[in-house]
């Protein structure tokens, strides 16, 4: 069993206080913790495209996608559907995102966002093996003319 929307919502604010004040915000807004809307929007993954679209502050990056890393790893179903659904389908609707945080992204999150894609018949991301890492690679759709 893994780890509620709420620890995770928790500990947004723990290592990003920025967004405490969203959280009890939304909290109050809301009179509960939507994960989806939480999550989404002009929290974590509002922060993480802002920071993709650019792929300047590395090291920012690294510590949203760790968190993202974390959530998918030890939450629970419902934490992993807001992370699927909500982080990684919204990453790829822009190619230069997601192709930014492919760099970032351990394996399960790039195998978790390629069934994605292919579900929504955006992309067919492959993803290989050399060296011991992860390598990865996809033809973007050509615009319909």
């Amino acid at each position: 069993m893994g780890y509620s929307k709420e620890y995770f919502a928790q500990e947004l604010g723990e290592r990003f206080p920025e967004f405490r004040e969203t959280y009890q915000e939304h909290l109050e807004y809301y009179e509960e913790l939507l994960g989806h809307v939480f999550f989404g929007g002009e929290t974590l993954l509002g922060v993480l495209e802002s920071l993709l679209k650019t792929n300047g502050e590395k090291e920012k990056i690294r510590r949203y996608i760790g968190f993202v890393e974390d959530m998918y790893a030890n939450g629970d179903d419902d934490v992993q559907n807001i992370v699927e659904v909500t982080i990684l389908e919204c990453l790829g609707d822009d190619e230069t995102v997601l192709r930014n945080a492919f760099t970032y992204f351990s394996e399960e999150l790039m195998l978790a966002s390629q069934s994605i894609e292919k579900g929504w018949g955006r992309r067919d991301i492959k993803i290989w093996h050399r060296g011991g890492r992860p390598q990865y690679d996809w033809t973007w759709p050509l615009a319909e003319t």
